[in-house]
């Protein structure tokens, strides 16, 4: 499963701030909107990748995923069953990443409803 502490790349926890300084939704939470937005579009995540996680937002898993943990978990370990906890870790962020272009210029939390 995902490992206890998670982060971002750099660049998209600054996405999340921005959105957050816009609309006052936490980065958690915009983070958890972009993942399922970038599952339901067919992402699809390619380990042989360099991706680098950069970000200095370190916050535990149950904060970054809140109640979709489990679900979260379980998307990501049927799509991916041969991944590692920091493989998984990574597809996580990659999905969020992702997923941010979709929420990034949201002025407005109904704004979310429109995506």
């Amino acid at each position: 499963m995902l490992p206890q502490t998670m982060w971002l790349k750099k660049s998209v926890e600054e996405q999340l701030q921005n959105l957050k300084a816009n609309t006052g939704i936490t980065p958690n939470v915009a983070a958890r909107i972009a993942f399922f937005h970038s599952v339901e579009s067919g992402f699809v995540f390619d380990k042989t990748t360099d991706y680098k996680l950069s970000g200095s937002l370190k916050l535990d898993k149950f904060t970054w995923l809140g109640k979709t943990q489990q679900v979260t978990e379980l998307l990501l370990k049927q799509r991916y069953p041969d991944f590692s906890d920091k493989e998984l870790q990574m597809a996580w962020a990659a999905y969020v990443e992702n997923g941010t272009p979709y929420i990034r210029n949201v002025n407005k939390i109904n704004d979310l409803t429109k995506i």
